[in-house]
């Protein structure tokens, strides 16, 4: 847009030599051929765009007439990348200065310097203008790689507070259980004993036995508490993403959908995951793998998929997990049937595939668990 409007004024001041010439023919075929000189220049692809004004230059060196719009080709050869081009115009200015009357000669100068003068100001311009845009995309892109990095470190953060309070909901659950608990364990033997030893007297032998329903029922709670303490010690989402970041060969992806699924059946899972991401890390040419757990009314899905381009034999997937893997794939049949076991103890079951690399699908019924 700034070109349009940097010629309509150049072409306006080249207008004012019909003040100075008398009406010809030639110098409207010279304004026609100027402006579709221009206009064709806009249109070609950036390379080719001096050719028009060079044309045209080169008409004005051979009839001066045509220099009267000399600089609208002035305009569009001053803005080429090459320093021959960019001053060549300046042969058939010369020649025609010569040759015109002095005003429309200092009228083709004038209009000249203008062109030359504005082609360089826009030339600048767009210049820095693509240098501007140029440093707005590297800092969009460097403020959205820090903001990317930023929010991974607050995740890695947050996994390491999850994982520092489960630890120690399970260092206050061993605690209770290896200190409290085995204090009102040995207090209730020695009330029991002391029971035995007043077993005639009928009044102390009461008293005895109210402190020792008082003991069990605080075992009892001691008990329910440590049990809650370690449930709460064990977060699957949590696990899943510890274990993931174990395996630093793979891009691990976690899609967790599920809510109170049971230690047992966490335990069980992380336990199958684990081995799968080393089969895919050991056994195969996987970069990525999918891992998916959701719970649904019936029943809780674990699902890992890797990328892997090279299928496992046959057999693995006919036996579907056994172990009956072949003697070069011992260590992945005793995997895939330990997967197997894992999930038959939780009343589920296994299923391995291959579907643009290989699956191991496993389901557990909710009402089934042991």
């Amino acid at each position: 847009m700034e070109r349009i409007v940097d010629k309509a004024i150049v072409l306006v001041c080249c207008l004012a030599c019909f003040a100075v010439l008398p009406w010809e023919v030639v110098l409207l075929l010279a304004l026609l051929a100027a402006v579709a000189a221009s206009a064709l220049g806009e249109a070609l692809p950036e390379r080719f765009a001096f050719l028009p004004a060079f044309v045209y230059a080169l008409a004005a060196f051979a009839w001066p007439s045509f220099a009267a719009f000399l600089a609208l080709a002035v305009y569009d050869l001053a803005r080429d990348d090459h320093l021959a081009i960019r001053w060549c115009w300046l042969l058939p200015a010369l020649s025609a200065f010569v040759r015109l009357e002095a005003a429309l000669a200092l009228l083709m100068a004038l209009a000249c310097a203008m062109a030359l003068l504005l082609s360089y100001r826009t030339r600048r311009f767009q210049t820095e203008l693509a240098a501007y845009r140029r440093l707005r995309d590297d800092v969009q892109e460097t403020s959205l790689a820090l903001e990317e990095k930023n929010r991974g470190l607050r995740d890695r953060q947050d996994l390491e507070v999850r994982l520092a309070t489960l630890a120690e909901r399970g260092r206050i659950a061993r605690e209770i259980h290896d200190n409290v608990g085995h204090l009102l364990t040995r207090s209730i033997m020695q009330v029991e004993a002391l029971q035995v030893v007043h077993r005639d007297d009928e009044r102390v032998r009461s008293e005895l036995a109210q402190v020792g329903a008082t003991l069990h029922e605080a075992m009892s709670t001691v008990r329910a508490s440590v049990h809650d303490l370690h449930d709460d010690a064990f977060d699957l989402e949590t696990q899943l993403r510890e274990a993931a970041e174990a395996f630093t060969t793979l891009a691990v992806d976690i899609d967790y959908r599920a809510s109170d699924v049971p230690s047992d059946v966490g335990y069980g899972f992380i336990a199958i995951v684990r081995e799968a991401l080393s089969n895919a890390s050991k056994h195969s040419d996987a970069s990525r793998v999918s891992v998916s757990v959701a719970a649904y009314p019936a029943f809780y899905r674990l699902a890992v998929h890797d990328n892997g381009s090279v299928p496992p034999p046959a057999s693995v997937l006919d036996r579907q997990g056994a172990d009956s893997a072949p003697a070069s794939g011992a260590a992945r049949g005793i995997g895939l049937a330990t997967m197997s076991d894992r999930a038959r103890a939780l009343g589920g079951m296994l299923r391995v595939d291959y579907d643009q690399g290989f699956k191991v699908f496993v389901t557990v019924p909710k009402e089934d668990i042991p």
